[in-house]
């Protein structure tokens, strides 16, 4: 009886932290809110190699910036990912200035790399420890998506997994800020 009460709170706590919302980040939201320049970081690349850096993939190019945070053992982050990789992949092919930055959170590599890999993701990934996702942008839960403009600044943020209209809408709002 215990047992299923404390799965019950869990479960309730889960779903909201997890449940989405945009905005400015109120006293239950991030730490980088809504009109913040988000900060910048250097995390190692998840699949070795050149390291992730934030402001030189998005800001010093002038390019808007999609920030995903998600690990492979979220349910959400299943759901979202691929549909991320495959706006990614057409977003480049069609020439577009948005750049889409990975984050995988709190996740052994072990089990990261397969699922990145599952979802046919080609852009930049880094791997984290929580450094950055809870220490410098104040985050709890997976997935959350940061849309940078292209001087760097939080235009939006969504706690939960994306859909494809949100994300269209977002693009199209990136691609206004891009000038």
């Amino acid at each position: 009886m215990i047992g299923s009460v404390i799965a019950l709170v869990l479960a309730v706590l889960l779903f909201v932290g997890l449940r989405p919302t945009t905005g400015s980040g109120s006293s239950s939201g991030p730490v980088v809110g809504v009109g913040s320049v988000a900060p910048g970081f250097t995390l190692p690349s998840l699949a070795g190699g050149t390291q992730v850096n934030l402001d030189a993939l998005g800001k010093d190019r002038h390019h808007p910036v999609v920030l995903n945070f998600f690990a492979s053992w979220c349910g959400p982050c299943r759901e979202e990912t691929p549909l991320l990789a495959r706006t990614a992949d057409a977003e480049q092919a069609k020439g577009s200035t948005v750049q889409f930055v990975g984050v995988d959170t709190l996740d052994p590599k072990s089990s990261a790399i397969p699922f990145v890999d599952k979802a046919g993701i080609t852009y930049p990934v880094a791997t984290d420890n929580g450094q950055v996702s809870s220490g410098l942008y104040g985050l709890y839960g997976d997935p959350q998506t940061f849309f940078l403009d292209a001087e760097g600044t939080v235009i939006g943020h969504v706690r939960g997994a994306l859909n494809q209209v949100e994300l269209r809408q977002w693009l199209h709002r990136l691609a206004g800020s891009a000038g």
